[in-house]
Protein backbone atom coordinates (compact mmCIF):
# COMPACT_ATOMS: atom_id res chain seq x y z
CA UNK A 1 0.00 0.00 0.00
CA UNK A 2 1.29 3.47 -0.92
CA UNK A 3 1.94 6.16 1.66
CA UNK A 4 -1.08 8.10 0.37
CA UNK A 5 -3.27 5.00 0.64
CA UNK A 6 -2.07 4.35 4.19
CA UNK A 7 -2.86 7.93 5.18
CA UNK A 8 -6.39 7.62 3.79
CA UNK A 9 -6.94 4.35 5.63
CA UNK A 10 -5.64 5.81 8.88
CA UNK A 11 -7.91 8.85 8.59
CA UNK A 12 -10.88 6.57 7.93
CA UNK A 13 -10.06 4.56 11.09
CA UNK A 14 -9.73 7.77 13.12
CA UNK A 15 -13.08 9.06 11.86
CA UNK A 16 -14.79 5.75 12.63
CA UNK A 17 -13.21 5.64 16.07
CA UNK A 18 -14.31 9.19 16.90
CA UNK A 19 -17.89 8.59 15.72
CA UNK A 20 -18.09 5.43 17.83
CA UNK A 21 -16.76 7.37 20.83
CA UNK A 22 -19.41 10.07 20.42
CA UNK A 23 -22.11 7.39 20.35
CA UNK A 24 -20.77 5.80 23.53
CA UNK A 25 -19.63 2.66 21.68
CA UNK A 26 -16.24 2.67 23.38
CA UNK A 27 -15.38 -0.92 22.49
CA UNK A 28 -15.61 -0.23 18.74
CA UNK A 29 -13.81 3.06 19.26
CA UNK A 30 -10.85 1.35 20.93
CA UNK A 31 -10.59 -1.19 18.10
CA UNK A 32 -10.56 1.45 15.35
CA UNK A 33 -8.25 3.89 17.14
CA UNK A 34 -5.88 1.13 18.21
CA UNK A 35 -5.53 -0.04 14.62
CA UNK A 36 -4.90 3.56 13.52
CA UNK A 37 -2.09 3.90 16.08
CA UNK A 38 -0.42 0.73 14.81
CA UNK A 39 -0.48 1.97 11.25
CA UNK A 40 0.81 5.41 12.28
CA UNK A 41 3.75 3.79 14.07
CA UNK A 42 4.55 1.84 10.91
CA UNK A 43 4.24 4.93 8.74
CA UNK A 44 5.93 7.60 10.91
CA UNK A 45 7.90 5.65 13.48
CA UNK A 46 7.19 5.32 17.20
CA UNK A 47 6.80 8.43 19.40
CA UNK A 48 6.49 10.67 16.36
CA UNK A 49 4.70 13.97 17.02
CA UNK A 50 2.29 13.15 14.18
CA UNK A 51 1.06 10.14 16.17
CA UNK A 52 0.20 12.08 19.33
CA UNK A 53 -3.44 12.88 18.58
CA UNK A 54 -4.26 9.27 17.70
CA UNK A 55 -2.66 7.94 20.89
CA UNK A 56 -4.52 10.49 23.00
CA UNK A 57 -7.85 9.57 21.39
CA UNK A 58 -7.06 5.88 21.80
CA UNK A 59 -6.10 6.28 25.47
CA UNK A 60 -9.20 8.35 26.20
CA UNK A 61 -11.41 5.71 24.57
CA UNK A 62 -9.69 2.96 26.57
CA UNK A 63 -10.33 4.90 29.77
CA UNK A 64 -14.03 5.32 29.02
CA UNK A 65 -14.28 1.65 28.01
CA UNK A 66 -12.64 0.64 31.31
CA UNK A 67 -15.05 2.85 33.28
CA UNK A 68 -17.98 1.40 31.36
CA UNK A 69 -16.91 -2.19 31.99
CA UNK A 70 -16.15 -1.41 35.61
CA UNK A 71 -19.66 -0.05 36.03
CA UNK A 72 -21.26 -3.08 34.35
CA UNK A 73 -19.22 -5.59 36.36
CA UNK A 74 -19.86 -3.64 39.54
CA UNK A 75 -23.61 -3.64 38.93
CA UNK A 76 -23.49 -7.37 38.16
CA UNK A 77 -21.65 -8.09 41.40
CA UNK A 78 -24.10 -5.94 43.34
CA UNK A 79 -27.06 -7.76 41.77
CA UNK A 80 -25.53 -11.13 42.70
CA UNK A 81 -25.01 -9.98 46.27
CA UNK A 82 -28.61 -8.76 46.50
CA UNK A 83 -29.86 -12.10 45.12
CA UNK A 84 -27.84 -14.04 47.72
CA UNK A 85 -29.16 -11.80 50.48
CA UNK A 86 -32.73 -12.28 49.23
CA UNK A 87 -32.30 -16.06 49.25
CA UNK A 88 -30.91 -15.97 52.77
CA UNK A 89 -33.91 -13.97 53.97
CA UNK A 90 -36.31 -16.45 52.36
CA UNK A 91 -34.48 -19.37 53.97
CA UNK A 92 -34.47 -17.81 57.42
CA UNK A 93 -38.18 -16.95 57.29
CA UNK A 94 -39.39 -20.32 55.95
CA UNK A 95 -41.92 -22.13 58.15
CA UNK A 96 -40.93 -24.76 60.74
CA UNK A 97 -37.22 -24.55 60.05
CA UNK A 98 -37.16 -26.89 57.08
CA UNK A 99 -33.39 -26.50 56.68
CA UNK A 100 -31.76 -29.36 58.70
CA UNK A 101 -28.77 -27.14 59.51
CA UNK A 102 -30.98 -24.91 61.68
CA UNK A 103 -32.74 -27.60 63.77
CA UNK A 104 -32.71 -27.45 67.57
CA UNK A 105 -32.64 -30.28 70.15
CA UNK A 106 -36.34 -30.03 70.99
CA UNK A 107 -37.21 -30.15 67.29
CA UNK A 108 -35.72 -33.42 65.99
CA UNK A 109 -35.17 -34.10 62.30
CA UNK A 110 -37.74 -36.56 60.89
CA UNK A 111 -36.36 -36.54 57.35
CA UNK A 112 -35.19 -39.76 55.71
CA UNK A 113 -31.54 -40.34 54.97
CA UNK A 114 -32.21 -39.85 51.28
CA UNK A 115 -33.64 -36.41 51.93
CA UNK A 116 -30.70 -35.70 54.14
CA UNK A 117 -28.34 -36.76 51.38
CA UNK A 118 -30.12 -34.49 48.94
CA UNK A 119 -29.86 -31.64 51.40
CA UNK A 120 -26.17 -32.34 51.81
CA UNK A 121 -25.74 -32.33 48.07
CA UNK A 122 -27.66 -29.07 47.79
CA UNK A 123 -25.53 -27.55 50.53
CA UNK A 124 -22.41 -28.73 48.77
CA UNK A 125 -23.65 -27.28 45.49
CA UNK A 126 -24.42 -23.95 47.20
CA UNK A 127 -20.97 -23.91 48.73
CA UNK A 128 -19.51 -24.62 45.30
CA UNK A 129 -21.59 -21.82 43.77
CA UNK A 130 -20.38 -19.42 46.46
CA UNK A 131 -16.79 -20.43 45.71
CA UNK A 132 -17.39 -19.89 42.00
CA UNK A 133 -18.85 -16.45 42.74
CA UNK A 134 -15.73 -15.54 44.73
CA UNK A 135 -13.53 -16.68 41.85
CA UNK A 136 -15.65 -14.68 39.40
CA UNK A 137 -15.26 -11.58 41.58
CA UNK A 138 -11.48 -12.04 41.61
CA UNK A 139 -11.45 -12.46 37.82
CA UNK A 140 -13.58 -9.32 37.40
CA UNK A 141 -11.19 -7.29 39.55
CA UNK A 142 -8.23 -8.48 37.47
CA UNK A 143 -10.05 -7.59 34.24
CA UNK A 144 -10.83 -4.11 35.58
CA UNK A 145 -7.22 -3.54 36.61
CA UNK A 146 -5.98 -4.71 33.18
CA UNK A 147 -8.39 -2.32 31.40
CA UNK A 148 -7.21 0.69 33.36
CA UNK A 149 -3.58 -0.35 33.11
CA UNK A 150 -3.89 -0.52 29.31
CA UNK A 151 -5.45 2.94 29.25
CA UNK A 152 -2.62 4.26 31.41
CA UNK A 153 0.07 2.77 29.17
CA UNK A 154 -1.40 4.29 25.99
CA UNK A 155 -1.93 7.70 27.59
CA UNK A 156 1.62 7.61 28.89
CA UNK A 157 2.84 7.17 25.30
CA UNK A 158 0.78 10.22 24.32
CA UNK A 159 2.38 12.12 27.21
CA UNK A 160 5.88 11.25 25.98
CA UNK A 161 4.98 12.42 22.51
CA UNK A 162 3.44 15.76 23.53
CA UNK A 163 6.30 16.57 25.91
CA UNK A 164 8.39 17.08 22.77
CA UNK A 165 6.09 19.86 21.57
CA UNK A 166 6.95 23.48 22.35
CA UNK A 167 3.95 25.32 20.90
CA UNK A 168 0.78 26.20 22.85
CA UNK A 169 -1.35 23.67 21.01
CA UNK A 170 1.00 20.84 21.95
CA UNK A 171 1.17 22.03 25.56
CA UNK A 172 -2.63 22.13 25.83
CA UNK A 173 -2.81 18.60 24.48
CA UNK A 174 -0.21 17.54 27.05
CA UNK A 175 -2.39 19.06 29.78
CA UNK A 176 -5.41 17.11 28.51
CA UNK A 177 -3.38 13.89 28.56
CA UNK A 178 -2.26 14.61 32.14
CA UNK A 179 -5.88 15.12 33.19
CA UNK A 180 -6.77 11.74 31.68
CA UNK A 181 -3.85 10.11 33.49
CA UNK A 182 -5.15 11.68 36.70
CA UNK A 183 -8.60 10.26 35.93
CA UNK A 184 -7.11 6.77 35.62
CA UNK A 185 -5.50 7.17 39.05
CA UNK A 186 -8.81 8.36 40.52
CA UNK A 187 -10.73 5.44 39.04
CA UNK A 188 -8.19 2.96 40.44
CA UNK A 189 -8.15 4.78 43.82
CA UNK A 190 -4.48 5.74 43.53
CA UNK A 191 -5.24 9.24 44.74
CA UNK A 192 -1.71 10.27 45.71
CA UNK A 193 -0.45 9.35 42.23
CA UNK A 194 -3.12 11.56 40.64
CA UNK A 195 -1.89 14.72 42.39
CA UNK A 196 1.23 15.55 40.30
CA UNK A 197 -0.63 14.95 37.01
CA UNK A 198 -3.51 17.26 37.95
CA UNK A 199 -1.14 19.86 39.37
CA UNK A 200 0.97 19.94 36.19
CA UNK A 201 -2.13 20.11 33.99
CA UNK A 202 -3.44 23.12 35.93
CA UNK A 203 -0.06 24.83 35.70
CA UNK A 204 -0.04 24.47 31.89
CA UNK A 205 -3.66 25.55 31.40
CA UNK A 206 -3.31 28.59 33.66
CA UNK A 207 -0.31 29.76 31.64
CA UNK A 208 -2.34 29.69 28.42
CA UNK A 209 -6.07 30.11 29.16
CA UNK A 210 -8.00 33.11 30.49
CA UNK A 211 -9.15 33.04 34.09
CA UNK A 212 -12.79 32.48 33.06
CA UNK A 213 -12.18 29.38 30.93
CA UNK A 214 -14.27 26.46 32.15
CA UNK A 215 -11.45 24.01 31.43
CA UNK A 216 -9.68 25.52 34.44
CA UNK A 217 -12.73 24.93 36.62
CA UNK A 218 -12.82 21.27 35.61
CA UNK A 219 -9.10 20.84 36.33
CA UNK A 220 -9.33 22.50 39.75
CA UNK A 221 -12.35 20.37 40.67
CA UNK A 222 -10.60 17.11 39.74
CA UNK A 223 -7.52 18.19 41.67
CA UNK A 224 -9.70 18.99 44.69
CA UNK A 225 -11.28 15.55 44.53
CA UNK A 226 -7.89 13.85 44.42
CA UNK A 227 -6.61 16.00 47.31
CA UNK A 228 -9.66 15.26 49.44
CA UNK A 229 -9.13 11.51 49.07
CA UNK A 230 -5.34 11.60 49.28
CA UNK A 231 -3.08 11.01 52.26
CA UNK A 232 -0.68 13.83 51.40
CA UNK A 233 -2.55 17.14 51.50
CA UNK A 234 -6.33 16.74 52.01
CA UNK A 235 -6.46 20.15 53.71
CA UNK A 236 -5.77 21.81 50.33
CA UNK A 237 -8.93 20.43 48.71
CA UNK A 238 -11.09 23.30 49.97
CA UNK A 239 -8.87 25.89 48.31
CA UNK A 240 -9.06 24.09 44.95
CA UNK A 241 -12.86 23.92 45.13
CA UNK A 242 -12.96 27.65 45.76
CA UNK A 243 -10.70 28.23 42.75
CA UNK A 244 -13.02 26.15 40.56
CA UNK A 245 -15.99 28.17 41.76
CA UNK A 246 -14.14 31.44 41.13
CA UNK A 247 -13.48 30.46 37.50
CA UNK A 248 -17.18 29.71 36.98
CA UNK A 249 -18.19 33.04 38.52
CA UNK A 250 -15.73 34.81 36.23
CA UNK A 251 -17.26 33.05 33.25
CA UNK A 252 -20.78 33.99 34.35
CA UNK A 253 -19.72 37.63 34.73
CA UNK A 254 -18.18 37.59 31.26
CA UNK A 255 -21.41 36.30 29.74
CA UNK A 256 -23.59 38.77 31.64
CA UNK A 257 -21.43 41.84 31.22
CA UNK A 258 -20.12 41.36 27.70
CA UNK A 259 -19.90 44.77 25.98
CA UNK A 260 -21.52 45.70 22.71
CA UNK A 261 -20.88 48.54 20.35
CA UNK A 262 -23.27 51.29 19.33
CA UNK A 263 -23.37 52.88 15.91
CA UNK A 264 -20.48 55.21 16.77
CA UNK A 265 -18.23 52.32 17.67
CA UNK A 266 -18.07 53.21 21.38
CA UNK A 267 -18.20 50.28 23.76
CA UNK A 268 -20.36 49.96 26.83
CA UNK A 269 -23.01 52.58 25.98
CA UNK A 270 -25.66 49.99 25.24
CA UNK A 271 -26.96 47.55 27.81
CA UNK A 272 -25.72 44.08 26.98
CA UNK A 273 -28.29 41.33 26.64
CA UNK A 274 -26.87 37.79 26.47
CA UNK A 275 -28.02 35.75 23.52
CA UNK A 276 -29.95 32.50 23.93
CA UNK A 277 -26.86 30.29 24.10
CA UNK A 278 -25.24 32.57 26.65
CA UNK A 279 -28.38 32.57 28.77
CA UNK A 280 -28.44 28.77 28.77
CA UNK A 281 -24.81 28.69 29.81
CA UNK A 282 -25.46 31.21 32.58
CA UNK A 283 -28.22 28.99 34.01
CA UNK A 284 -25.95 25.96 33.78
CA UNK A 285 -23.08 27.78 35.49
CA UNK A 286 -25.37 29.02 38.26
CA UNK A 287 -26.37 25.42 39.00
CA UNK A 288 -22.72 24.38 39.10
CA UNK A 289 -21.88 27.26 41.44
CA UNK A 290 -24.72 26.22 43.76
CA UNK A 291 -23.48 22.62 43.76
CA UNK A 292 -19.98 23.81 44.58
CA UNK A 293 -21.38 25.98 47.39
CA UNK A 294 -22.83 22.88 49.02
CA UNK A 295 -19.62 20.93 48.48
CA UNK A 296 -17.48 23.74 49.92
CA UNK A 297 -19.72 24.10 52.97
CA UNK A 298 -19.74 20.36 53.56
CA UNK A 299 -15.97 20.04 53.24
CA UNK A 300 -15.33 23.12 55.37
CA UNK A 301 -17.57 21.83 58.17
CA UNK A 302 -15.89 18.43 58.05
CA UNK A 303 -12.40 19.94 58.22
CA UNK A 304 -13.47 22.14 61.16
CA UNK A 305 -14.80 19.06 62.95
CA UNK A 306 -11.57 17.18 62.30
CA UNK A 307 -9.49 20.07 63.63
CA UNK A 308 -11.64 20.25 66.75
CA UNK A 309 -11.28 16.50 67.27
CA UNK A 310 -7.50 16.74 66.86
CA UNK A 311 -7.31 19.64 69.31
CA UNK A 312 -9.42 17.70 71.80
CA UNK A 313 -7.14 14.67 71.52
CA UNK A 314 -4.11 16.92 71.91
CA UNK A 315 -5.53 18.41 75.09
CA UNK A 316 -6.54 15.00 76.44
CA UNK A 317 -3.08 13.56 75.98
CA UNK A 318 -1.22 16.64 77.18
CA UNK A 319 0.23 17.65 73.85
CA UNK A 320 2.21 14.43 73.44
CA UNK A 321 1.72 14.55 69.68
CA UNK A 322 3.90 17.66 69.21
CA UNK A 323 6.38 17.52 66.31
CA UNK A 324 9.85 16.22 67.04
CA UNK A 325 12.41 18.92 67.82
CA UNK A 326 9.83 21.36 69.16
CA UNK A 327 10.95 22.88 72.43
CA UNK A 328 8.47 22.18 75.15
CA UNK A 329 7.68 25.23 77.28
CA UNK A 330 7.78 23.19 80.47
CA UNK A 331 11.41 22.08 79.94
CA UNK A 332 12.92 25.18 81.54
CA UNK A 333 10.37 25.12 84.32
CA UNK A 334 11.04 21.47 85.00
CA UNK A 335 14.78 22.20 85.21
CA UNK A 336 14.23 25.01 87.70
CA UNK A 337 11.92 22.77 89.69
CA UNK A 338 14.66 20.15 89.92
CA UNK A 339 17.15 22.77 91.14
CA UNK A 340 14.66 24.07 93.69
CA UNK A 341 14.00 20.54 94.86
CA UNK A 342 17.73 19.86 95.24
CA UNK A 343 18.11 23.01 97.33
CA UNK A 344 15.14 22.00 99.42
CA UNK A 345 16.63 18.55 100.06
CA UNK A 346 19.97 20.08 101.07
CA UNK A 347 18.27 22.51 103.46
CA UNK A 348 16.18 19.74 104.94
CA UNK A 349 19.22 17.52 105.46
CA UNK A 350 21.05 20.36 107.18
CA UNK A 351 18.10 20.94 109.48
CA UNK A 352 18.02 17.27 110.40
CA UNK A 353 21.75 17.28 111.19
CA UNK A 354 21.44 20.47 113.25
CA UNK A 355 18.49 19.07 115.17
CA UNK A 356 20.38 15.86 115.80
CA UNK A 357 23.40 17.75 117.16
CA UNK A 358 21.15 19.90 119.31
CA UNK A 359 19.47 16.83 120.76
CA UNK A 360 22.83 15.23 121.54
CA UNK A 361 24.01 18.37 123.31
CA UNK A 362 20.85 18.58 125.37
CA UNK A 363 21.19 14.91 126.35
CA UNK A 364 24.68 15.54 127.61
CA UNK A 365 23.51 18.45 129.72
CA UNK A 366 20.72 16.42 131.37
CA UNK A 367 21.64 15.06 134.85
CA UNK A 368 21.81 11.34 135.16
CA UNK A 369 19.19 9.62 137.29
CA UNK A 370 20.71 7.76 140.12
Amino acid sequence: MTSEGSTTTIQTLLDQGNKAFEKGDYETSTVKLGEACQQLDSLNGELNLKNGDAYFLYGRALLQYAIQRNSVLGNSAQASAEEVEHQQVETNTSAENTNPRFQFDEQPVFESSETGDESSKNDSNKAGDASDDDNDDDDNEEVQEDDFETAWDVLDVARLIYEKSEDEDGKMKLADVLLCLGDVSLETEKFDEALPDFEKAIEIKRSILKDDNRQLAEAHYKYALALELSTKAPQLALSELQKAQRVLKNRKATLENGSTQDDTGDKGKMKHTPDENSQKEIVEIQELVSDLDEKITELSDRQDSEREAQELLKNLFGGLSKPAGETKPQDLTASSQVNDLSSLIKRKAKEIVDNSNSDSTSDLKKPKNE
